[in-house]
């Protein structure tokens, strides 16, 4: 009888915890993920790396430098790929003088404006003095808002439109959605700057402050991107906090958003400090824009003050990628590269792991839906763009949206009215910058 009881309890405990323990290992294994990459287009042993710049600025609008010697300087460091955006000027090739404004482009009136001739036009985009490397000139290159004070700034291409619009402070939309009627695709430029986020990193994570991101990109598949390095990564030191929070909040409705890095260079010292590397399998533009909406690129800069420390500078070339492959049945992505310290993954804007391979399922519960990677060594850093990694449930795991908080009384109604309104003046915009930011 008591041998009875023993045995009773025992299998009664041997119960329980079969019952509490095995739920826990099965879950555990049972974690799969649908994982999408941005790579999976690429032909790796055909397909050729160039090296791009896509923001820009010469005397056509605020930059210190004619069109031809900013067209030569990134010529002779070796760029493939070439983008003069200048604000609220339209770019039509090197070898063209572009309508100006009067109130931006007063460099007509002080400078003898040289554009690219014709025989060096014909010979830089062919190549003739670089062992037959030709460097591409983008159509229709533009800095839109030109003229805002806070800064909302959007880079756009492909598509003749933006000449002389002016814009209004922190309205992305109408620029973004113009430059999508009319054919073309759109990147947001430094939106840390547009935050102030370099001296409150908690707008880089608030909703409330990212909407104005959020919403165009959702709303427009025109708009591809953002920049998450722009030139020395000084007031835009937040960017990829921003990036990392963005796609928390896109990648669950179906929009991932590229990272783009680029130079927004007004004076020489500015120029060739960042870079894309776009994977293409020819030097067009029909394969630049291909590139651009799919994602088939890395973002790669010589300033990282967040993840190199303040005083980094790259004096090196940047690492090699070679491969990127990803395992579906193993929930593996790897990265086969050279010249490079260190690989480090990231979800969610933490680094999780590091290393050649990542195996999601080791991570599951720090990845919300997606993992990007980024390698560093003496030349600066390097950036995938996100691999999407769907669980099933993506949208229990990411970052919940919350509504938007209004006024709670008829008071504060009227002042927040009354600050919208000042903000959308130039005088306005000022007193806010130097007072509530």
């Amino acid at each position: 009888m008591k041998m009875s009881k023993k045995i009773t309890s025992v299998l009664l405990v041997v119960s329980l915890l079969v019952s509490f323990v095995l739920p826990l290992s099965v879950s555990a294994v049972s974690v799969s993920y649908d994982i999408t990459s941005p790579y999976e287009t690429v032909d790796w042993d055909t397909w050729n790396q160039y090296k791009a710049q896509l923001h820009t600025h010469t005397l056509y609008s605020d930059g210190t430098m004619d069109v031809k010697d900013v067209v030569e300087e990134y010529y002779a460091r070796d760029y493939d790929i070439l983008s003069i955006s200048d604000h609220g000027v339209v770019h039509k090739g090197w070898d063209k003088v572009p309508e100006m404004l009067d109130i931006i482009g007063y460099n007509q009136y002080i400078n003898n404006l040289t554009p690219v001739s014709a025989e060096r036009y014909k010979e830089l985009t062919t190549g003739a003095d670089r062992d037959g490397r030709p460097m591409l000139d983008v159509p229709f290159g533009i800095e839109l808002n030109g003229l805002v004070v806070r800064k909302n700034h959007v880079n756009g291409f492909f598509a003749d439109y933006g000449q002389g619009i002016l814009g209004e402070e922190e309205d992305y939309e109408t620029v973004i959605a113009g430059n999508s009627a009319a054919g073309g695709i759109t990147f947001i430029n430094h939106p840390g700057d547009f935050l102030a986020a370099n001296r409150d990193e908690s707008r880089a994570r608030n909703y409330n402050d990212l909407k104005v991101f959020i919403d165009p990109l959702l709303k427009y598949d025109s708009c591809v991107g953002i920049e998450v390095f722009n030139c020395m990564d000084t007031a835009d030191r937040a960017d990829r906090i921003i990036w990392d929070s963005i796609l928390q909040y896109t990648i669950p409705q179906g929009k991932n958003v590229w990272g783009f890095s680029n130079d927004d260079s007004h004076y020489l010292d500015q120029i060739g400090v960042t870079q894309e590397i776009m994977l293409m399998p020819e030097l067009t533009n029909e394969a630049l824009r291909t590139a651009m909406e799919d994602g088939t690129f890395f973002a790669c800069s010589t300033y990282a003050r967040k993840e190199m420390g303040e005083d980094f500078v790259g004096t090196a070339d940047y690492a090699d990628i070679h491969y990127i492959n990803v395992d579906d049945d193993k929930d593996e992505i790897s990265v086969v590269a050279s010249n490079y310290d260190e690989i480090e993954w990231i979800a969610d804007g933490e680094i999780i792991a590091t290393g050649e391979t990542i195996n999601l399922r080791e991570y599951s519960d720090e990845i919300s839906c997606y993992v990007r990677f980024q390698i560093k060594n003496e030349g600066g850093i390097v950036l995938s763009q996100p691999f999407v990694c769907d669980d099933g449930d993506m949208s229990d795991d990411g970052a919940k949206i919350p509504e938007a908080k209004e006024p709670n009384n008829i008071i504060a109604a009227f002042f927040k009215e009354l600050l919208d309104m000042l903000r959308r003046t130039i005088l306005g915009e000022l007193i806010y910058m130097n007072t509530v930011l």
